[in-house]
C-alpha cells in the first residue's frame, strides 16, 4: 500500500503524494489534539472536512492530467 500510494510507476516518490500525506498527518494530529483539549468544535471539523475533500479533488485532477499526457 505504501509503494502504491506514495511512489510513481518508476519507483520514485511522488512529491505531490508525499506533501498530501504529510499535510493529512498534520491535520489529524492537530484535530485530535484540539478535540482532546476543547471537545468538539464545528470550525475545526469544517477545516478537517475541507482538507480531506481538497486532497481528493487534487488527486482526481492530477490523475486526469496524467491521463491526457
Amino acid at each position: 500500500m505504501w509503494r502504491d500510494t506514495l511512489q510513481d510507476q518508476y519507483g520514485k516518490y511522488s512529491r505531490t503524494s508525499l506533501t498530501m500525506f504529510t499535510a493529512w498527518l498534520m491535520v489529524n494530529v492537530i484535530a485530535f489534539y484540539d478535540l482532546y483539549q476543547e471537545g468538539f468544535r464545528m470550525d475545526v471539523w469544517s477545516v478537517y472536512v475541507g482538507v480531506s475533500t481538497g486532497m481528493k479533488l487534487i488527486d482526481a485532477k492530477s490523475k486526469q492530467i496524467q491521463n491526457h499526457e
